[in-house]
């Protein structure tokens, strides 16, 4: 071989111009990010208070994929960094999902650095679509990895025998540890005209938007107000001179049917719940006519299996028996701000294949100005 022409060769070779500099630059770029995304970390925005004043409405965060063990995709076919509808579309009255949902592939998970444990904030997938759609306008969506997500607290993990009692969680008998910025709705009377200070409301924490400043949620009451805040809060309210009562005030006294577990059967409220094992794999749990609502779920819908009851006997895919061996795991969820968060007491378990992954830290957080007390704050 001749080295000289090699080299003129190389000479000859045309530079690529600024503009295929410019898309290659981004092809990779976006190729990395795709890889960032899919399989390592995925940021999320808040949207919701029901996490509230643990996790803020504009709070942006970044959330782990790896440490519960990475979920591989389940709709190969969709449209790459947009999750289940097509962006811009809706402003035309236009609503296309952003995957193909008889392209499906089975549930795998990889192995992760750690297990969810009680009182870790997780991000799922709503997993009741029957109860209530992810979304009006597309309707059921049975994809997990495709459908809304959610965040919340785990409150009770695989085994764990799960209750409320006058509000407070117990798990295997004993309280359950109450995030400290945990939050109820109060009813709080005042016996002036005055009301609160804004300055005082707004370093306590509240948002002093119009429609939230000293909002009478009692008009048969004249200078009550309702609040959403912590316990200590509302400790501090009382001792005020102008305060005659500060009362927890749940918005319904009784949950109805669209709770997924028909408490109608029950009785159960927001504030006395259960008490009942949370199913988890290898979990037996003995199944009445009684209890068989509670489980039904997950017995019919994420495990497949035919439920019939024949004589005030269970059958399990025609099979008599007393006793179910769960298949998935299940978590019982709650958002921190108690009475102003649609959760597991609603609409049920979460399912293993359901779990996207575990929140790290606030990268920044945004609600008419940039709060620059959240900016990079971990996670707990």
């Amino acid at each position: 071989m001749n080295p000289f022409r090699k080299k003129e060769n190389k000479k000859n070779k045309k530079k690529k111009g600024p503009v295929r500099e410019w898309l290659d630059a981004f092809v990779f770029a976006a190729s990395v990010a795709f890889v960032i995304r899919t399989f390592l970390v995925e940021a999320f925005m808040i949207p919701t208070s029901s996490m509230e004043r643990s996790l803020m409405v504009g709070d942006f965060l970044f959330v782990s994929k790896l440490h519960y063990g990475l979920r591989l995709p389940q709709a190969p076919l969709s449209v790459p960094f947009v999750h289940n509808k097509l962006p811009l579309l809706p402003y035309l009255g236009l609503h296309w999902p952003s995957f193909v949902e008889s392209v499906r592939l089975p549930y795998y998970r990889l192995p992760g650095f750690t297990k969810i444990e009680r009182n870790d904030v997780i991000v799922f997938n709503f997993p009741a679509d029957d109860v209530a759609p992810n979304d009006p306008e597309l309707g059921p969506i049975h994809i997990p990895s495709m459908k809304e997500n959610y965040i919340k607290r785990c409150v009770a993990v695989p085994g764990d025998e799960f209750s409320i009692k006058d509000a407070q969680v117990y798990i295997n008998g004993k309280p359950g540890i109450n995030p400290p910025e945990m939050q109820f709705s109060y009813l709080v009377t005042i016996n002036d005209d005055f009301g609160f200070n804004p300055k005082m409301l707004e370093a306590d924490g509240f948002r002093m938007n119009p429609e939230d400043r000293n909002r009478n949620w009692n008009p048969l009451a004249p200078g009550a107000y309702r609040f959403d805040m912590p316990v200590y809060l509302a400790e501090k309210y009382k001792s005020f001179s102008n305060v005659t009562r500060v009362e927890r005030f749940p918005p319904d006294a009784r949950l109805n049917n669209y709770f997924h577990f028909n408490c109608g059967l029950y009785g159960w409220t927001l504030d006395d719940f259960g008490p009942f094992v949370v199913p988890g794999k290898g979990v037996k749990i003995k199944l009445t006519p009684e209890n068989l609502e509670i489980y039904r779920r997950c017995i019919e819908v994420y495990e497949g299996k035919k439920i019939e009851i024949k004589n005030d006997e269970i059958h399990v895919e025609g099979k008599k028996t007393d006793v179910y061996d769960f298949e998935m795991d299940y978590y019982f969820v709650m958002g921190d701000n108690r009475y102003n968060s649609q959760d597991s007491r609603y609409w049920g378990f979460v399912p293993e294949d359901h779990i996207v992954g575990k929140p790290l830290f606030v990268a920044f957080s945004f609600e008419r100005g940039l709060r620059f007390n959240r900016l990079f704050k971990w996670i707990n």
